[in-house]
């Protein structure tokens, strides 16, 4: 088993991770969601910007993170294949 493999194999694992995570925490990031809409609406005032902005960028980075880890993990565990038969 090579290195690439094994690294393959624990960036599934952490992406697994964090995706439970966003399950686990539903309530937060539809409550970002909702948080941007009333940024627009415009019913709260700057501080409350700065904390939706800053939810909103944190949960953009996690699904973010996730998805990359899981397609460079499922990426590197591929068998690779070179002989032509």
């Amino acid at each position: 088993m090579t290195t690439r493999k094994i690294f393959g194999y624990i960036f599934i694992v952490v992406s697994i991770i964090l995706t439970l995570a966003i399950v686990g925490q539903l309530a937060k990031f539809l409550g970002a969601i909702v948080g941007v809409i009333k940024i627009f609406s415009g019913q709260i005032d700057s501080y409350q910007v700065g904390q939706v902005i800053g939810t909103f960028i944190y949960w953009v980075f996690h699904i973010s993170l996730t998805i990359f880890l899981w397609t460079i993990g499922r990426r590197w565990t591929k068998n690779k294949n070179t002989k032509n038969e």
